[in-house]
């Protein structure tokens, strides 16, 4: 039942905070949503809700973004490759995704909690959820931001950018000069 109540209070929370802004066709859907749900878990399950949410805000904010890939997938998997195709360890737009380390979610209430804010962020267009009988509308509280950090780091990226929010342990970012 706890994890229900969980499950529920992410989908109301996922809904009150987004705009819906990138529907992938029929046969990318699954796909896509668990290319989504990786990096927010891989990312942020450690974060609070909201911090979760804010990541994949980020992730869909370079899909809408001509200086990005144009699908999740695309967006969490780039990186620089040598000449033979295989990925440089570490030079990932995602750290998780070029670390080393395994990309088999083992947590599986945080793995749960990540596909279910995915499949929320992914709903299709134009669609008003209704809640408690309240309608939520959907809202990027991000402003647009398609980059990120842990406070704990400072990139030479950040420099020439201007800092939208900090959310736990994350600072994201928007690049307002080159958008």
């Amino acid at each position: 039942m706890k994890k229900f109540i969980l499950l529920c209070i992410i989908l109301v929370a996922c809904t009150a905070f987004k705009r819906i802004i990138y529907v992938p066709t029929s046969y990318e859907y699954q796909d896509e949503i668990d290319c989504l749900a990786k990096n927010i878990y891989f990312e942020a399950r450690d974060q609070k809700t909201k911090g979760q949410i804010a990541v994949a805000l980020v992730t869909i904010n370079r899909v809408e973004s001509k200086k990005f890939p144009n699908t999740i997938c695309k967006v969490v998997h780039q990186a620089r490759r040598y000449s033979n195709g295989k990925i440089k360890k570490h030079m990932c737009q995602f750290s998780w995704y070029c670390d080393g380390l395994s990309d088999i979610p083992r947590d599986r209430i945080a793995w749960k909690v990540s596909k279910t804010i995915s499949r929320a962020m992914l709903k299709q267009p134009g669609v008003i959820i209704k809640h408690f009988g309240k309608n939520w509308n959907m809202e990027d509280f991000l402003n647009g931001a398609t980059f990120y950090h842990r406070i704990d780091v400072n990139p030479y990226w950040n420099s020439k950018m201007i800092k939208v929010l900090q959310i736990g342990d994350h600072v994201f970012w928007k690049d307002y000069l080159n958008d």
